[in-house]
């Protein structure tokens, strides 16, 4: 089976933008998993921070996400992508350069990490939401999904690549030049994105940005399909962040996993989303959209009861640490085939004045439930014990893991069919529109 299907190797052959955009999106995602990883290493083994400071730096990388991705709906609707692909690059590698600069003369503060940190968030949602706008506009509805599973693929490989290749560089080479890499990462993510050509912002009247939100947030939640896919998305994110959080605290407590196994086990997991990404187009396909979309969440959250089960017996170290490997690996397998499908509906339906809101307003829902999901997790294990807490959660993310099961994507064949649920029959115009104010 050729790794990469026939739509994947026209879209990198022949569409000169997408080509473009992918590049640039490959090369920052490998620079942001870098990045996440080595800012918090920095600040344990270097700066010798505190708890609280090493989780400050990681809490604000990810606040921006909550604060202003709606606030990026609105510029990526009224500028054109490629400036907002360039700015955001060059302000992510900046930080990085000048942190390198900072530890090469002076030495690094944790002051400083955490401004860096709270820049790069920053800068990466705007980065975000601007990418995924693009994508419908130069690639052909058809091909969303498969352009999408190659998006989703890159941020898999990246998720191995990226931690892997920050502690191998700090060990090898020292701070400043690590820092170097992470920011030549964003530097052709800038060149990526500078090279974007025939790609304008829809050029709608101007309403003031209040106003912009309030219609994104209103479009997105008057459409079955999108509200469905929104809420599946966040009550999902918040059993994954929620279970990962118990699970680190059951391996190490009552498993007496080392930390080398522990992170094994979660790390692997991200072969079976890069599978998983691979397929997606190629599974729906020879199946249907809808049960794709409906199958992988629902086997993204029954793989996870393997966890407790398999304490139930009386395994070795070398079993047990494979079978929990294999319910991860299962589980991001799962997750990536949902993954696809979403993104790709989030992108198909929208009319294109609308892509930026919408785009927005999903990855607000559904990644803002993330840190309430680790404060449950928290908070669960101290209530009933990491055994229970375990078995609590993975059920709960079973039953509410058939959501879609109830919604009209179930049925859908194809994207189109699925798209067409958010058309007003017969008037070609997608349910819950409104035009611009001017």
């Amino acid at each position: 089976m050729a790794i990469l299907d026939d739509e994947v190797r026209v879209l990198l052959k022949e569409n000169r933008n997408f080509r473009n955009v992918w590049a640039g999106e490959s090369a920052a995602h490998f620079g942001t998993q870098l990045t996440n990883f080595l800012l918090p290493l920095v600040a344990v083994t270097t700066l010798h921070a505190s708890g609280i400071e090493v989780g400050l730096i990681s809490a604000v990388q990810f606040i921006p996400i909550v604060l202003l991705s709606l606030i990026a709906g609105v510029v990526v609707d009224r500028h054109p992508p490629r400036r907002t692909l360039v700015i955001t690059s060059v302000a992510r590698g900046a930080a990085l350069a000048l942190l390198g600069l900072a530890q090469a003369t002076q030495g690094l503060t944790i002051t400083q990490v955490v401004v860096a940190a709270a820049v790069i968030g920053t800068a990466t949602v705007f980065y975000e939401v601007a990418y995924q706008s693009t994508i419908p506009k130069i690639v052909p509805v058809d091909s969303i999904p498969s352009a999408n599973g190659l998006h989703q693929a890159t941020y898999s490989v990246s998720q191995l690549a990226g931690p892997a290749a920050a502690g191998f560089l700090v060990g090898k080479t020292g701070l400043s030049p690590t820092f170097a890499v992470a920011a030549a990462c964003f530097a052709g993510a800038t060149l990526s994105g500078a090279l974007l050509r025939d790609v304008k912002a829809p050029g709608v009247p101007r309403q003031s940005a209040l106003r912009t939100i309030g219609s994104g947030l209103r479009y997105t939640w008057s459409l079955r399909p999108l509200r469905d896919l929104c809420t599946q998305a966040g009550l999902s994110n918040l059993h994954e962040q929620c279970f990962l959080t118990v699970f680190l605290i059951f391996a190490a407590r009552e498993l007496g996993l080392s930390g080398t196994a522990i992170g094994l086990v979660i790390g692997v997991g991200s072969v079976g989303a890069l599978a998983g990404s691979l397929m997606a187009a190629r599974i729906g396909a020879r199946t249907t959209v809808g049960r794709t979309l409906t199958g992988g969440v629902v086997l993204a959250a029954a793989s996870l009861l393997l966890v407790p089960l398999v304490v139930v017996f009386d395994l070795g170290v070398v079993v047990l640490v494979a079978l929990l490997a294999l319910a991860f690996v299962v589980n991001g397998f799962g997750v990536a085939l949902f993954n696809v499908f979403a993104v790709s509906l989030r992108q198909a339906i929208p009319p294109e004045h609308q892509l930026g809101a919408v785009t927005a307003s999903y990855r607000l829902v559904a990644l803002g439930t993330l840190p309430v999901g680790a404060f449950a997790g928290g908070a669960l294990s101290d209530a009933l014990g990491a055994g229970r807490a375990i078995w609590v959660v993975g059920v709960s993310y079973l039953c509410v893991s058939f959501w879609l099961m109830f919604s009209p994507l179930r049925s859908a064949t194809t994207l189109e069919q699925a798209r067409a649920l958010g058309v007003r029959p017969g008037s070609g115009e997608t349910v819950g529109e409104q035009t611009p104010a001017p």
